[in-house]
């Protein structure tokens, strides 16, 4: 046989770059998407009303309540701290509260440039806990409370709205709709938690255990203690925190409104800001791009907000809680990698 003839694929160059280069493109996808749907969302806003009172709100926006969107967010990143430090604190692990603090800021920024669902930030957790002393087991079960309580919050959030929504303005089929979505979704990964939670891990199928960040947290939460899932006080202790969370992200939403003049009921804003909370984490894109806007934007105009007001508040917040942060959080990721290697 020629020796020409038995050439690898790998001796062609460039071969082996495409796959590569393919994989790089999936990986990213979703943050193209949402980023393409966020420029439509600001297009389409911008067109409805007036672009140049959407850039003079910008302007003459008042600093004093943008301080205060700024201490809001910081607390966010303590309460978040304050959730996991509860839980290591219960199987007597001694972790700072700044530590954890901090941690929540780099899994935060680890989370807005992964598909929702957080299974990169929620390995990058597991890791950092286990690399400051904690045992596996109480790694997990900070992961399994933490993740119990985000929906358990959620769910006390969209409640919440869906009567302030009633009480201002009727329901209309996209609340119904988002609500039924939520709770489905919500049902499916509360449903997946309690499963893990009941068996062996290797019950676990092979194939989900190979899967990259997400088999080994699916591990971990079948790892946890009983005692995290059945403890009702630290339960509703991080449950609290978490719907603590919830209202400072809707505060800075608040402030953001104040600082352009355009200030509305308290009540209000919060239900817009869960009603789109609740659609980002359904959406799937990195950081709930576009369908966070969106329904920020639609539900602020049902309630009476100017649509300039609106977009200009809610891209003011995205800048306070999505962008500004991955500065500090870029780094502090940066530190806390070596957690992530086996």
């Amino acid at each position: 046989m020629n020796a020409n003839a038995t050439t690898s694929a790998a001796d062609v160059p460039g071969a082996d770059a495409r796959p590569k280069k393919k994989g790089k493109l999936r990986q990213y996808s979703g943050l193209v998407f949402g980023l393409l749907l966020l420029a439509a969302v600001i297009y389409f806003a911008l067109h409805i009303s007036e672009g140049k009172e959407f850039l003079t709100l910008i302007r003459n926006a008042k600093p004093g309540w943008l301080v205060a969107g700024v201490v809001y967010q910081v607390l966010t990143y303590f309460a978040s701290g304050a959730i996991w430090w509860i839980v290591v604190k219960r199987f007597n692990v001694n972790i700072s509260l700044g530590e954890l603090s901090a941690l929540s800021l780099a899994k935060l920024s680890l989370e807005k440039i992964i598909p929702a669902g957080g299974f990169g930030g929620s390995l990058l957790l597991i890791r950092s806990v286990e690399g400051r002393g904690a045992p596996e087991s109480v790694a997990a079960a900070t992961l399994l409370v933490d993740v119990l309580s985000i929906y358990a919050a959620r769910a006390i959030s969209i409640v919440v709205s869906v009567a302030v929504i009633w009480y201002y303005q009727g329901i209309s089929w996209v609340i119904v709709l988002v609500c039924v979505v939520f709770v489905l979704f919500a049902g499916a990964i509360l449903g997946g938690i309690y499963w893990l939670t009941g068996i062996n891990p290797r019950q676990i199928p092979r194939w989900v255990r190979k899967i990259p960040a997400i088999g080994p947290v699916m591990k971990s939460i079948s790892e946890a203690p009983p005692e995290a899932m059945e403890s009702r006080s630290l339960f509703w202790e991080a449950t609290g925190l978490q719907v603590l969370i919830i209202v400072l992200d809707a505060a800075t939403l608040d402030a953001m409104l104040r600082s352009l003049g355009h200030a509305a009921p308290v009540l209000a804003t919060f239900a817009s800001f869960s009603m789109a909370g609740a659609a980002a984490m359904l959406s799937l894109i990195p950081g709930g791009l576009g369908a966070f806007e969106g329904v920020s934007i639609l539900m602020l105009g049902l309630l009476k907000v100017p649509v300039a007001a609106g977009l200009a508040a809610t891209l003011m917040l995205r800048v306070f809680v999505l962008w500004l942060p991955m500065i500090p959080g870029f780094f502090i990721l940066k530190h806390e990698s070596k957690h992530l290697v086996e």
